[in-house]
């Protein structure tokens, strides 16, 4: 009976399992406490440290959407002519991606239509050129309408597409207003004239390259071609005379009438330029026509030797009004190649530019239809004005006898 328990015993068993779920119950309280602290602690500190951040990566296609915000500055719209050529890009792109998503095709156009700003139907048709560019077909059409695009922009005449042609655009505006009053006073189109400017210097592009880079691009002045001749358009020296005389002698058969003889002031001078030649210090006409930044009597001399020939075709009962190239052969080949006739042939000199063989008579053609400073030199409807005309417009003061030159 010794291994039974005793009443006392058995009364105090049952506190012992009762404080043994009571400690495991606080154990238990206790550490899901100290892991709770733990997880607010790690939220912390991963706060603290980025650790929760995402990482991310740089899109493959990142590169390409720098290239288009550079494309989109806001110098991209400039005037009426980009203008145009955007909007001749977008119904192009437009229409090709109609072959193949016609939808988003539409959702362009129409946003171009409620806007009618090209440059965002443009990012739009950017946006789908870069979700279509593995589609090989569609690439090789958006090339080939890339390639038609650049050709656009270039003129057909190959002389218009040189940085020199360009170089001397900007210098021919800066004479507009000499050869505009050059072009009222004798009647000759202003074009006329500037056709003949391009024939002699265009001709500097290869032979004398140097020499152009020389004085048409760092100091925006044409080149006195004294090597063919005198002045910006090159006029020879015995021409030059023979313009002179011809304005007064009534016998000559280039004698244009006697209104032209009011046009040139003979008592001008210029006796500070030095001139290539000795003989050339004889002849005011010489020093005109050399005459540094001024090339006015350049244009007027022109003016005369075009202005003679129509004279003296006239008088055959033909006109060279609209034939630039005929102009632009005899003012090449002077006034021993004037003969009268239905079917004058055209040439002159030949020269080449870049890869490209030209004569003065045809490159005068070529100029004068090209619409190149067409806004400064227009084409119209009178290439020479009467001389009647010009007489009822143009009133010039009397010369006396000493302001007449002796003919020859």
């Amino acid at each position: 009976m010794e291994n039974q328990d005793s009443p006392i015993q058995a009364q105090i068993q049952p506190p012992k399992r009762k404080y043994k779920w009571l400690r495991r119950g606080y154990f238990t309280v206790i550490h899901l406490l100290a892991l709770f602290a733990l997880a607010l602690i790690g939220v912390a500190l991963a706060a603290k440290f980025k650790w929760t951040n995402d990482s991310g990566n740089v899109d493959l296609n990142s590169r390409y959407f720098s290239k288009m915000a550079d494309k989109y500055n806001q110098g991209f719209q400039t005037d009426s002519l980009t203008f145009a050529r955007q909007e001749r890009e977008m119904y192009q792109n437009i229409g090709l991606l109609a072959k193949y998503y016609p939808y988003n095709a539409k959702v362009i156009l129409d946003a171009f239509e409620r806007s009618g700003d090209p440059t965002i139907a443009l990012r739009m048709l950017d946006a789908a050129n870069l979700r279509m560019k593995h589609h090989k077909g569609y690439q090789r059409e958006l090339q080939r309408l890339k390639e038609q695009a650049n050709e656009a922009s270039l003129s057909i005449y190959p002389w218009a597409n040189y940085r020199e042609w360009k170089e001397f655009c900007n210098v021919v505006r800066a004479d507009s207003a000499a050869i505009d009053s050059v072009s009222r006073i004798t009647g000759v189109e202003s074009r006329l004239i500037v056709m003949c400017l391009v024939g002699e210097q265009i001709r500097m592009f290869n032979s004398s390259r140097e020499q152009f880079k020389k004085y048409v691009v760092p100091y925006n002045r044409l080149i006195l071609t004294t090597n063919r001749g005198y002045g910006v358009t090159g006029i020879l020296q015995n021409t030059a005379l023979k313009i002179e005389r011809n304005l007064y002698e009534r016998s000559s058969p280039f004698y244009p009438g006697d209104y032209y003889q009011k046009c040139l002031n003979v008592k001008d001078s210029f006796p500070e330029l030095v001139n290539d030649t000795i003989e050339a210090h004889k002849h005011l006409t010489i020093q005109r026509l050399m005459k540094g930044g001024d090339h006015f009597y350049s244009y007027l001399y022109t003016a005369f030797f075009l202005r003679q020939f129509q004279s003296h075709w006239e008088k055959e009962g033909y006109t060279l009004a609209y034939r630039p190239e005929i102009l632009g052969t005899l003012y090449n080949l002077g006034f021993q190649k004037s003969k009268p006739k239905e079917n004058p042939a055209v040439g002159g000199s030949t020269f080449k530019v870049g890869d490209k063989e030209y004569t003065f008579g045809g490159l005068c053609y070529e100029f004068y239809y090209s619409g190149e400073l067409m806004n400064l030199f227009p084409l119209t409807s009178k290439p020479f004005i009467p001389t009647k005309e010009l007489e009822r417009k143009i009133v010039f003061p009397k010369k006396t006898e000493e302001e007449v030159p002796a003919a020859g």
